[in-house]
Parts: structure tokens; C-alpha cells; sequence
């Protein structure tokens, strides 16, 4: 049985004219003379610029990031031969800025996208981000984490104390990043290792996290992945569905 089971979908909303933004997932396996290893590999990002510009940054930046992980997995190795996550995902964000980049460059205008992606392998979860879209891990209980941290202004408020979680709900300064792919020649993502077992990992744009509540989307994760992210998507739309709306879903089971 494969111990990793990951699903992604990705829908246009109520109101955009377009989807601007991608999502992308793989597994992969490796054999060794002992042992037999499963890699999740998963993206979201949602691209700015208007119209299709958007829709290209984060379609490119998707690929380039999958693309790039699976050329570099088994390369970057540390002096005892484990894999070193966080280069690897460094790279793969580095790789698909440059993309977004030379895109940006070539178009008048500015063009950018938001990125958050991960690897699951054995029990843990690496996580790389850039911009607002997010990473969450929802436990056994029904509690709920955020891994990521938005690279956001409302954001850098609330670090500051300037407003509360319930102002920058409604913030309007909710949609300025203050970093994203393909707004500068080279970019610093964050990174996260997370403990993950029998437990769920969803990354997700705005669209989705803007429009449900934590224990929202809490109640609505159970079961199949599958059924937990149509019906995330449907519940965002009921509930305005403003945005485009991404959710990739992962679940580990030892």
C-alpha cells in the first residue's frame, strides 16, 4: 500500500474571469538495497498580473518547482548521504523564480506569483514559501496549524501589533505581498520541517483560507482526501467564492 496519497485541485471561483492560479503534485519512489522510499511532492501558487500573465507565472513557476525537485532530490546529499530538504526546495523556489523573472522581464508590466511547496517523506514534511499562499497541517484531534507565515503587509501588522487576527481579516491591505516570485532577480523563501503522521497536510491560496474559517475547514477534512478537497472548493464558493481557489492535500499514514 502506498503510504503517501496526495490530490490537488484548482477552480476559478464566482467571480474571476480567468484562473490565475496552479497546482501541481508528484510521487515518487526510490529503491535501496534495504529499504524502499515514497516522496510527495505537491505546489500551489497564485499568480498576479491580470488576465493570463498571472495564469503563465504561476502555471511556470508550478512546473519549474516539480521539475527542479525531482532533478535534485537525489543530487543534494549531505556528507553521510541524506538528503538535504531544504537545499533542494531552496533551489526548486530559486529555479522557478528565475522563470517568473525572465517572463516579468520580457511583458510590460509586473508579473509575479505566490509559491508555498512541500516534500513528505517517511514521517516528515518539508515546507517552502513565498508570498500569502499557505501551508496547514490538521491534526488527528481536528486542531489545525499553520506552518507557513504570510510574506504579507497585513502581515508585518500583526507581527507589529499594529492590528488583530479579526482586522486583518478584512484588512484593506490583505492582497499587498511584500515578496513573491518574480518580482526581483532572486528571492529568500522560508523554510519548515514538520513531524508528520496519520495526519493531513493542505496547501492552499488565498481563495480558499480567505473564505473558510479553521474549524471550517477542520470539519470538512475527514476521510477521503478526495471528497475533503471538492468539498473545501464548494464551500468557498458558497461562501462567496471571490478569488480563484487551490487546495493540494496530502496524508501520510505509517
Amino acid at each position: 500500500m502506498q503510504p503517501i496519497t496526495l490530490y490537488t485541485k484548482t477552480d476559478i471561483g464566482k467571480e474571476r474571469i480567468t484562473n490565475e492560479d496552479s497546482v501541481a503534485s508528484l510521487i515518487m519512489n526510490s529503491q535501496s538495497f534495504r529499504n524502499e522510499f515514497n516522496y510527495g511532492i505537491l505546489v500551489v501558487a497564485d499568480g498576479m498580473g491580470g488576465l493570463q500573465k498571472g495564469e503563465l507565472a504561476s502555471e511556470l513557476a508550478t512546473k519549474k518547482f516539480i521539475e527542479t525537485v525531482t532533478e535534485n532530490i537525489f543530487q543534494v546529499t549531505s556528507q553521510n548521504g541524506k538528503i538535504k530538504f531544504q537545499d533542494v526546495l531552496t533551489k526548486a523556489v530559486e529555479s522557478a523564480n528565475k522563470e517568473v523573472w525572465a517572463l516579468a522581464e520580457s511583458q510590460e508590466g509586473k508579473i509575479g506569483t505566490t509559491l508555498v511547496g512541500a516534500i513528505i517523506v517517511n514521517n516528515h514534511v518539508y515546507v517552502v514559501n513565498v508570498g500569502d499562499s499557505r501551508a496547514y497541517l490538521i491534526h488527528q484531534d481536528k486542531s489545525i496549524q499553520q506552518i507557513t507565515k504570510d510574506h504579507s503587509a497585513v502581515q508585518a501588522m500583526l507581527d507589529n501589533h499594529i492590528i488583530t487576527k479579526e482586522q486583518a481579516k478584512n484588512h484593506p491591505r490583505r492582497n499587498i505581498l511584500t515578496k513573491a516570485l518574480g518580482l526581483s532577480e532572486s528571492v529568500s523563501p522560508d523554510f519548515y520541517e514538520q513531524d508528520m503522521k496519520n495526519e493531513t497536510l493542505m496547501l492552499c491560496s488565498d481563495g480558499l483560507y480567505g473564505m473558510i474559517e479553521d474549524h471550517e475547514i477542520t470539519q470538512t477534512i475527514n476521510g477521503s482526501i478526495y471528497k475533503s478537497a471538492d468539498d473545501l472548493i464548494s464551500l468557498a464558493n458558497r461562501n462567496g467564492g471571490i478569488d480563484n481557489i487551490s487546495v493540494a492535500i496530502a496524508r501520510y499514514s505509517a
